[in-house]
């Protein structure tokens, strides 16, 4: 294999990967290739792509002869025309959105729907990821509370399975160079979960501060209770 093509689907950014392959990799190239959502499976099986970047669920026919390792979350929003009344809040739950227009694509692509969202004509639900790639300046979003989350998986044809898709596994991970993976892919294929912990961009959250132990109660000095250690009335030293 000269080089390793990595497709990806509308608003993924391995870029960070990419890098780190190039660095652990020299003498295999890695590119990075297009596709859209309903198409990632395909460009597996036609072999435009050595793996896939692709957003679950992927076609139900097809995951029988792949590998799926899931990678991160993304957040829901929904994207309107700039000038729509949802930009007026933060955030937005699906029953704010009642009597409005919903766009399902149908067909189309990710670019085409939010093309067709800026023409005012209505508003799509979509990862956030693909509204900023995608939105333009012309749409705005805000994120629907209540909506599930989408997943980022990597995504391989089982007979092609080799070395080097496990390096991109593990560089997708954080598994540092050398490390063990035998029993990380074993757990990976078996659940084929996204990793606890991870957020919409796949970083990890910080960590919280650890709470400090209860300070011990001081004795109390002899002479009743007042801070001065004075004896009380009627008692003395």
């Amino acid at each position: 294999m000269e080089r390793f093509r990595l497709g990806g689907v509308p608003g993924v950014t391995p870029a960070k990967w990419m890098r780190v392959w190039a660095e652990r990799m020299p003498d295999v190239p890695i590119d990075l290739v297009a596709v859209d959502d309903a198409d990632a499976a395909g460009a597996l099986h036609d072999g435009r792509v050595d793996a896939v970047l692709a957003r679950l669920p992927l076609d139900e026919d097809a995951l029988d002869e792949l590998h799926v390792v899931g990678l991160y979350e993304e957040l829901p929003v929904v994207v309107a025309a700039k000038g729509h009344p949802i930009v007026a809040f933060d955030t937005v739950a699906v029953a704010d959105l009642e009597g409005e227009t919903m766009l399902e694509a149908d067909g189309m692509t990710s670019a085409q729907l939010l093309e067709v969202v800026a023409t005012g004509a209505g508003i799509a639900i979509v990862p956030m990821s693909v509204a900023r790639a995608l939105g333009g300046e012309e749409t705005r979003h805000r994120v629907v509370t209540d909506v599930p989350s989408t997943t980022i998986a990597l995504a391989w044809l089982r007979t092609a399975d080799s070395p080097l898709h496990q390096e991109l596994i593990g560089i997708a991970r954080g598994r540092k160079p050398g490390s063990s993976r035998g029993a990380e892919r074993e757990q990976g294929e078996r659940e084929h979960s996204v990793q606890p912990g991870q957020s919409a961009t796949g970083a990890k959250p910080r960590a919280s501060k650890p709470k400090q132990p209860p300070r011990p109660n001081r004795p109390r000095r002899p002479g009743g209770p007042g801070r001065s250690g004075r004896p009380g009335p009627g008692r003395r030293r």
